[in-house]
């Protein structure tokens, strides 16, 4: 009896005695990355987690920046934010001042400090802190429709340089092609998104929107005047672009070909290629004056995690996801921006561009970019400048009017 028992009370002290399989430790991503790119983030997540077994990355989408925003502010409230986020560069600031984030110097090596674009640093960074890590890059550019300049008689391979050149351009692309008396299709459109429609003109006339202290908007300068003059004389002057359309029937008609050109993110660029039924260009944004600007937009890792050893396995994913592979497979599938110069550098991407041109225009653009202001109450103030251009150019109230109105509130509100 006492050897049958013995084996038995030997195996039970074993299996005792060995460690249970770890849990895999689960660390959720928020995003706001939709569409086609929605599927990627998917992917990578996959591919990260089946390499690392110890770790679970959970992809959550959020809806648009907008609305990412709206929900992150209100987990930042309850303290409960996720553990990683992609955070737009022009949100970061609130989250900074709250003290929701602390630096992550200590954890970016000096390899990846050298290799990441030193611009690109400058934008997740205050003074020598480092507070995220820039993942997705992209400048505004120019998309035209190449076989609707063919049929107005223009070079598909000679687009716009200047604004005058739009307006010479604009003024043989607008066409009533039915002869009833109605445009049934425009030469272009301008984006009443608040701030980053208007940025590239504001820029190039030499304005800014904050003061130099970067306490008080500044609306009724001579550059926003001049800017905001230029857009309504493409719409009420020249009639070259519709001024009742909202974002949405903008993108629409530009899918739809009753649209010739626009300004877009160049993260657009595969959607576009892929999903356009006619031959897309893209270029640079026009000059003003000899002056050209874009934005150096887009977002950046965030590390929320407060636990040692999530943040440590966060912060190992988020350098994982802006290797120099993945940096050149979000530039070559979507059109974002590489983010490491290894990447710029690499034969790869130099092939790529040779059979694929339109890619390489916004890697170009970031010679004339500009980052948007940062500011805590960023989100709040560019709400009221797109309600103030949607007036404008929707209701067509009186510009100088609305400028100085829009001024004074903003000024009240953030004060």
């Amino acid at each position: 009896m006492f050897k049958k028992v013995l084996p038995a009370l030997c195996l039970i002290a074993l299996v005792s005695a060995a460690p249970a399989f770890p849990k895999k430790i689960e660390i959720t991503f928020w995003h706001s990355l939709g569409f086609h790119v929605k599927a990627m983030i998917d992917e990578m997540a996959a591919e990260y987690n089946k390499s690392h077994p110890e770790v679970q990355i959970n992809p959550v989408f959020q809806g648009s920046y907008d609305e990412m925003q709206v929900k992150m502010l209100a987990s930042a409230v309850t303290r409960q934010l996720p553990d990683i986020a992609q955070v737009q560069f022009e949100f970061l600031e609130s989250y900074i001042a709250n003290g929701l984030i602390e630096p992550i110097n200590s954890m970016v090596s000096q390899d990846d400090r050298d290799d990441i674009l030193d611009i690109l640093w400058k934008l997740p960074s205050r003074g020598t802190n480092i507070y995220g890590v820039p993942f997705l890059i992209s400048t505004e550019v120019l998309f035209y429709n190449q076989d609707a300049f063919i049929k107005s008689g223009l070079d598909p391979n000679k687009p716009p340089e200047t604004w005058e050149d739009i307006i010479r351009m604009g003024k043989k692309l607008t066409k009533d092609t039915d002869g009833d008396g109605e445009i049934d299709r425009y030469a272009m459109m301008f984006w009443t998104e608040g701030f980053y429609g208007l940025a590239p003109f504001l820029w190039a006339y030499g304005g800014e929107l904050f003061s130099d202290d970067g306490k008080k908007v500044i609306l009724t300068s001579s550059e926003m005047r001049s800017a905001i003059a230029l857009l309504r004389d493409l719409a009420f002057k020249y009639r070259i672009m519709p001024y009742k359309w909202s974002d949405w029937e903008a993108g629409q008609a530009f899918l739809t070909g009753k649209l010739a050109m626009g300004i877009f993110t160049s993260a657009a660029i595969s959607y576009g290629e892929q999903n356009l039924p006619w031959k897309l260009g893209i270029t640079h944004i026009p000059s003003i004056d000899g002056r050209r600007y874009t934005i150096i937009g887009g977002s950046c890792f965030v590390n929320f995690s407060r636990n040692k050893k999530v943040r440590k396995l966060a912060n190992d994913f988020i350098f994982w996801a802006v290797s120099k592979e993945n940096t050149i497979k979000l530039h070559e599938k979507i059109g974002f921006v590489p983010v490491r110069k290894s990447a710029l550098g690499s034969l790869e991407l130099k092939a790529f561009w040779k059979e694929n041109p339109n890619y390489k225009v916004p890697v170009d653009a970031m010679s004339y970019g500009h980052p948007l202001p940062d500011h805590p109450e960023y989100f709040k103030i560019n709400k009221m400048l797109r309600e103030m251009l949607e007036r404008i150019f929707l209701n067509e109230n009186d510009p100088g009017e609305e400028l100085a109105r829009t001024e004074q509130e903003i000024n009240a509100s953030i004060r």
